[in-house]
């Protein structure tokens, strides 16, 4: 078991004191590079929060959509993206709503991990 508090909450807490005791302090051309890594660590926080399930999850779904249960991400997204460019995503063709519903739930995931303010409400 690991000590408390755990790696997302000792995010938060960083990017409380660069938020509250070092940006104030800081030049307005400096203030950018803090925001980015503010960003940053908001990001690392969200995929600690939500741990390896999502990628776990995206690979299986991708080995499912590609019918190869050997495959990696690297691999499978170079496939999929190879599918997409011949066409096989096009209207009317009949996998064109299992690729779209996997990029779908890919790229929201992506948001929640990224930029959840960005998500529909």
């Amino acid at each position: 078991m690991r000590e408390q508090p755990k790696g997302d909450a000792l995010l938060a807490c960083a990017r409380q004191v660069l938020r509250e005791e070092i940006l104030p302090t800081l030049a307005a051309d400096r203030k950018h590079a803090l925001l980015m890594v503010m960003n940053a660590l908001s990001i690392a926080e969200r995929q600690l929060q939500y741990g390896d399930g999502p990628e776990a999850e995206e690979l299986a779904a991708l080995r499912n959509l590609l019918d190869d249960s050997r495959v990696d991400a690297a691999e499978g997204a170079r496939r999929l993206s190879r599918l997409l460019r011949e066409g096989k995503g096009d209207p009317g063709q009949p996998a064109r709503e299992a690729l779209f519903g996997h990029l779908r739930r890919v790229g929201l995931q992506r948001l929640r991990e990224s930029n959840p303010k960005a998500l529909p409400k």
